[in-house]
């Protein structure tokens, strides 16, 4: 009877219209200086939406990056994402809605999906492979089944990353970074 219930208030969540990226959900990049010191940063504000036909919208808080050291935040807001001139950077994609039919039945699914991402002033469209799993709570999360490499130089970043390496008095700062995502889709 409990996994009735709850199979009917997944199938009713699914069936609304549109999904909000909620908490917990998480983006998440990584850093390799001096091509051996690697660290994890992430992006405290992430928004976006998924609609019932598969249209999907992130929008992530350039000035929300979290390195875990303060004055390396503001450095990367300035110097590198240039926040001043461009504080979002905004993910759009489809995923067919066959994907979610899947997950209305409970069903955990792989996908290569295709995005564009506007970021920096420029747009690239790149490959991901994701997996959308619905929860129990009638939520879907889609999560990164690898992460996407992003190249710096198709984005406009490599002066702003020299410009880190600079003030860092580092060697060498990576300009490919490995991103891994994990958002949580609620019913509006």
């Amino acid at each position: 009877m409990r996994s009735l219930i709850l199979c009917s208030a997944l199938l009713a969540s699914l069936s609304h219209a549109d999904w909000e990226i909620t908490a917990p959900s998480n983006v998440s990049f990584l850093s390799t200086k001096n091509s051996s010191i690697t660290e994890v940063h992430r992006f405290n504000s992430v928004t976006g939406t998924l609609t019932e036909k598969g249209s999907a919208t992130m929008v992530i808080d350039l000035t929300s990056v979290n390195t875990g050291i303060e004055i390396r935040d503001e450095r990367m807001q300035k110097m590198l994402f240039d926040v001043d001139q461009f504080s979002k950077a905004t993910l759009t994609t489809s995923v067919d809605p066959a994907l979610l039919k899947k997950a209305q039945s409970g069903a955990i699914t792989e996908a290569d999906i295709t995005a564009s991402l506007s970021l920096h002033g420029h747009e690239v469209s790149m490959p991901a492979k994701v997996i959308i799993t619905p929860a129990k709570d009638g939520s879907i999360v889609v999560s990164s089944a690898q992460p996407v490499l992003l190249q710096a130089s198709e984005f406009g970043l490599v002066e702003g990353i020299n410009k880190l390496r600079d003030i860092a008095k580092l060697q060498h700062i990576a300009t490919t970074v490995p991103v891994s995502f994990t958002l949580t889709f609620k019913a509006q």
